[in-house]
């Protein structure tokens, strides 16, 4: 066999080794006896079988007119990437789950987007953010987005002072 072949095919053998490595990281958190950086640089590619659920969910954000009733509040100039990122920066995947990490931040993040909103003109009196969440559907994302499947969850609510 040609020395040539044997670089090819172990090149092959250990990529398909680290792939698989990171696979079983990702699914069972076995930490295989690869280096980190190899894991890692891996890892990145299972990005689709971390965070499968069997619902959609979203991020509603609304201020407080000063008439007491609401209004909805677009996120897009505040979290203007695609929606992958988008998923991750509304679940706050940089933080471990922890209940009260993630009340903390979405208090903040709350407390941000009400002092931009003023900022841009909306003289809102308070913010409050929902989950929603409802279930999937053949005939695209936001198919069932609407009663009686959509669920509200309460999640915040900071007022101006």
């Amino acid at each position: 066999m040609k020395f040539s072949r044997v670089i090819q095919q172990s090149t092959v053998v250990i990529y398909l080794a680290i792939t698989v490595s990171a696979f079983l990281y990702t699914m069972v958190r076995v930490t295989p006896p690869i280096p980190r950086l190899l894991l890692f640089w891996s890892y990145g590619m299972m990005a689709p079988y971390q965070g499968d659920t069997w619902f959609n969910d979203d991020l509603r954000a609304e201020g407080q007119l000063p008439d007491g009733s609401f209004e909805l509040i677009s996120l897009d100039p505040y979290i203007p990437t695609g929606f992958g990122e988008r998923n991750v920066r509304k679940h706050l995947k940089t933080f471990q789950p922890d209940h009260d990490t993630y009340r903390r931040k979405f208090t903040a993040f709350a407390r941000a987007l009400l002092e931009r909103e003023r900022a841009r003109g909306k003289l809102y009196d308070a913010v409050r953010l929902t989950w929603l969440s409802w279930p999937r559907s053949p005939e695209g994302y936001d198919a069932l987005k609407h009663p009686p499947f959509l669920t509200e969850e309460f999640i915040t609510q900071v007022t101006w002072q």
